[in-house]
């Protein structure tokens, strides 16, 4: 595992994204990793046993326990979760360091729970982290250092792709890759709607779609060109995706992507007290 050496790395919620991060950094960074490596905690013991029995951790009992096992502490909690989380770890982050993927609570308000001068490094990942695809959205804290740092990206590099961000892009982040999944899940649910009204069955809508879409998306990852200029190498004149293209313009698409990552951002800060 780069930049991790023989760090311990627990994690507190064995939830959907705290198991990922578990599965990726015992399968992907470090195949076969010494389970003496890898701690977990979830006072949801169904949870614990689940993400057990995928993964080869140690189970432990108490935040308590995977704080002193641990040299990183990965908060992967619910937001109203956290502050009794970061009570429990008060007095015992000391020469730890603590990465929080909890939505909305910055790193500002971790140092001030935890205290000590914690370091601490915040991590926005999405969904797709589950199946190894993940964006991940990364910031250190005031007293995190840059290997810190670089221990994140290391980690969350085990379920997809990380970006390094000033923690003021953290709303905006959260309205389109933390969000973003859900958008593109629409858009493909109204397609497949549209397939299936005009006759066609289910299965084979399914099929197209999510095959037209990962062809999509490597499309625009892999050759590196503006999504205006693949978009206009499909959009002949006078051909069929012109007439779709000119009625999402004629209703406002894009004016209603804009207003919706815009209310997605407000709500963000909201939230996160900004």
């Amino acid at each position: 595992m780069q930049y991790l050496g023989c760090k311990k790395v627990g994690v507190i919620g064995l939830g959907n994204m705290g198991h990922a991060v578990m599965r990726g950094l015992a399968r992907t960074c470090a195949p076969g990793a010494n389970a003496g490596m890898l701690a977990g905690y979830d006072c949801d013991t169904a949870k614990a046993r689940a993400a057990g029995k995928d993964v080869r951790i140690k189970l432990l009992g108490s935040v308590g326990e995977l704080a002193h096992f641990s040299d990183i502490v990965i908060i992967a909690v619910k937001p109203q979760q956290f502050a009794q989380i970061a009570l429990e770890l008060s007095g015992l982050s000391k020469g730890k360091l603590l990465i929080s993927i909890a939505a909305g609570i910055k790193t500002r308000d971790i140092e001030r729970a935890v205290g000590g001068k914690a370091r601490v490094v915040r991590v926005m990942p999405n969904t797709p982290a589950l199946v190894g695809e993940g964006m991940s959205v990364i910031c250190a804290g005031r007293h995190a250092t840059q290997a810190d740092l670089k221990a994140a990206i290391s980690i969350f590099s085990c379920v997809g792709e990380t970006e390094v961000l000033p923690e003021r892009y953290f709303d905006l982040v959260t309205a389109i890759s933390g969000s973003g999944p859900a958008y593109f899940f629409y858009l493909k649910e109204a397609l497949m709607e549209a397939a299936t009204g005009l006759g066609m069955k289910k299965d084979t809508a399914r099929k197209l779609v999510s095959r037209t879409a990962l062809g999509a998306a490597k499309l625009l990852i892999e050759t590196g060109h503006e999504p205006a200029v693949l978009r206009s190498r499909v959009t002949s004149k006078g051909g069929t995706t012109e007439q779709a293209i000119k009625v999402f313009e004629k209703e406002g698409f894009k004016r209603t992507v804009r207003k919706a990552v815009a209310a997605a951002q407000k709500r963000s800060r909201q939230l996160s007290g900004g």
